[in-house]
Order: structure tokens, then C-alpha cells, then sequence
């Protein structure tokens, strides 16, 4: 009689190696969950990345292409109107790079109440070292009361648009050639078109033409 009761005590329970056999496929599980959490989130934030780039580009250059097809060159009351881009390189890191600037008057202004503007603004679109020297800031520059007295590229207001652009090209339709460059300080020969190309340190390339208003 006590011989079966022992049995039954033996059948009735865990061996150690059961018992380190099931904590071990218990571990191989939740690793296998684990794995697959962390690369679905390494996934979603990879996706985020690329639409945050995405959503930068369309912006600077829907913002870009508005000013271009917006161009004014033409008589004003005061000040005068400027179409001038320019192509610039620097080198960083050894590798050499695309900073182009752009300058110009364009039809885009929103003007304050009781304010001496008029529709028209001059903005323009340049690169500033950082005061670190870890890289450049795509920067935007806006006039908005335009006088004789202030001469194109000068006065106005300067702000940072970003510091994820790694180049910015333009180039620009006069007649029948593409230049990379056009006008100057005290000219205006607005293009019939301008390609746009923008490379963010991501290594993404996008790249329009904005044709300016006949």
C-alpha cells in the first residue's frame, strides 16, 4: 500500500529537467517575441524617417516652386525687382557639395494692415555654416517693404528653414539652354523655368520644375 502512494507522488509532479526543459522553451518563446517587437518597431520607425523626409522635401519645395511660378520682373513704384541665382559649392568632409542660392521678387506677399507693403516680396534661399562647424542650415530671407533705399539682397529678415537639406541645385531655362546660373545683383531676366533638385542627408533625392509666370 505505501509502495502505491509513492507512485502516485511520483507521477503527480516535475522532474528538474522537465521543469528546465519547459523554462527553456519558455525563454526560446519570448525571445522569438521579443525579436519580432523590436524589428516591427525598428520597422515603423525606419518608415517614419522616410516620411518625415518626405513631408520636409514637399514642403521646401512647394515652397520653392510658389516663389518661382510667382516671379515678378518689372516696374515698380519702389525699390526694384531682382531674379538672381547663383551656383555655389562647398566642401565638407572631403566630398564636395551643391549650396546654390537664389534671390528674387516675386508675387507672394501677404501684406499686414496699416503697413507700407505692397504685393510684392523679395525672398531668398541660401546656406549658413553652423556656429559649431557641424554642418549648414538651409536659410530663407524675406524683404517685405521693398525701397530705393535698400538695395536687392540686402535688409529684411533671416530665418532657418532647415538643417536636413545636404544640397540644393538649380538650374534655369533662359530661352532654349539650362545655366546653372542667371541674372545678377542689378538685373532680372526671369527664366522661363527652373529645375530643382534637393538632396537631404538622408541620401533622398527629389527633384521638380517650377515654370515661372509668362
Amino acid at each position: 500500500m505505501q509502495n502505491e502512494k509513492n507512485k502516485i507522488r511520483n507521477r503527480s509532479g516535475f522532474t528538474l529537467i522537465e521543469v528546465l526543459l519547459a523554462m527553456a522553451i519558455l525563454a526560446g518563446i519570448v525571445t522569438v517575441i521579443y525579436a519580432s517587437f523590436s524589428t516591427a518597431s525598428q520597422s515603423v520607425q525606419r518608415a517614419e524617417v522616410v516620411r518625415d523626409g518626405t513631408d520636409l522635401a514637399r514642403t521646401l519645395i512647394a515652397r520653392l516652386s510658389q516663389d518661382i511660378e510667382n516671379a515678378y520682373c518689372g516696374p515698380l513704384t519702389n525699390g526694384s525687382t531682382v531674379f538672381y541665382g547663383k551656383k555655389e559649392e562647398v566642401e565638407l568632409n572631403g566630398i564636395k557639395l551643391r549650396h546654390d542660392s537664389l534671390a528674387l521678387t516675386t508675387l507672394t506677399n501677404w501684406r499686414r494692415p496699416n503697413s507700407k507693403e505692397t504685393e510684392v516680396l523679395e525672398t531668398g534661399y541660401f546656406f549658413r555654416e553652423k556656429s559649431d562647424g557641424s554642418g549648414y542650415s538651409l536659410m530663407r530671407r524675406e524683404k517685405r517693404e521693398l525701397s530705393k533705399d535698400a538695395p536687392p539682397l540686402e535688409g529684411g529678415v533671416e530665418y532657418e528653414l532647415t538643417d536636413q537639406v545636404d544640397q540644393l541645385q538649380l538650374r534655369y531655362l533662359n530661352s532654349s539652354t539650362w545655366t546653372d546660373e542667371t541674372g545678377s545683383v542689378s538685373s532680372c531676366p526671369q527664366p522661363r523655368a527652373v529645375e530643382i533638385t534637393l538632396v537631404l542627408r538622408s541620401g533622398k533625392q527629389y527633384m521638380t520644375e517650377a515654370r515661372a509666370l509668362p
